[in-house]
């Protein structure tokens, strides 16, 4: 694990060929996504203004507010909870507070577009945020 854990660290540095944003971890189940990405969160999750973690996201999304469940988890963590209780999408707002903050998220098995586009939305990040997600399929490295 010594490689892709120095990779990644080079990546949130800047330090790395590979530019951008986001980072993703690509492999079948059961490989170490999950556990190269949070080791890696752990070891530079106090590097930014705004650091989560979200976990095993294709199983917490069978629920039925799954996945809305996930986008006020997330709202919550990046910006100050607030007392106003919104029911519906989260994209917008999400979207606003990554374009405006340092974060480091880390969305591990994603397996959806639906899943990635309602955590992410499709607007810019802040110049310094760094998102790693782990999913077993190709096709989301082209959303």
């Amino acid at each position: 694990m010594d490689d892709p854990i120095k990779f990644v660290t080079l990546w949130l540095k800047g330090d790395s060929s590979h530019r951008g944003d986001i980072l993703t971890i690509l492999g079948m189940g059961r490989i170490g996504k999950t556990s190269l990405a949070r080791y890696v969160y752990m070891l530079h999750a106090f590097e930014f203004n705004t650091s989560i973690f979200n976990g095993d996201i294709s199983t917490r999304c069978e629920n039925v507010n799954g996945l809305l469940d996930l986008q006020k988890q997330l709202y919550d963590g990046i910006s100050k909870p607030s007392s106003i209780q919104v029911h519906g999408v989260y994209t917008s707002m999400i979207e606003n507070a990554i374009a405006h903050k340092k974060v480091f998220l880390v969305l591990d098995d994603i397996d959806r577009a639906d899943q990635l586009n309602a955590l992410l939305g499709s607007k810019d990040f802040h110049p310094d945020s760094k998102i790693i997600i782990t999913t077993k399929d190709a096709r989301l490295i082209e959303n």
